[in-house]
């Protein structure tokens, strides 16, 4: 197998926000994956491509953390990320139960 050079990562400023806003446990779940992902932002299993384009991507990277990137030369570019609030779900819900 060979390694693929690491690529350098970059934020959006709303991506870096949300990032910063995260409790320090899951900034530094977040900064891992985000190091695996530099390393292979096109893993088969791990990511998905959104739409035709093959270098924008999304991944879901830890617990209700989901962010879509592109690569772009040798620059990985988180443009969003999403964070879920697992906590509850609508299976757990009643159905007669409001939100």
């Amino acid at each position: 197998m060979t390694t693929r050079p690491k690529l350098k990562v970059s934020y959006t400023v709303e991506a870096k926000q949300t990032r910063d806003e995260l409790p320090v446990e899951r900034q530094e779940m977040l900064d891992h994956a985000v190091k695996v992902l530099s390393r292979d932002p096109y893993h088969k299993t791990a990511t998905a491509s959104i739409g035709t384009n093959e270098n924008y991507r999304k991944a879901y990277v830890a617990p209700g953390l989901m962010l879509e990137y592109t690569v772009v030369r040798e620059v990985l570019v988180v443009v969003l990320l999403e964070i879920f609030d697992e906590s509850r779900y609508l299976l757990d819900l009643e159905v007669d139960e409001e939100f």
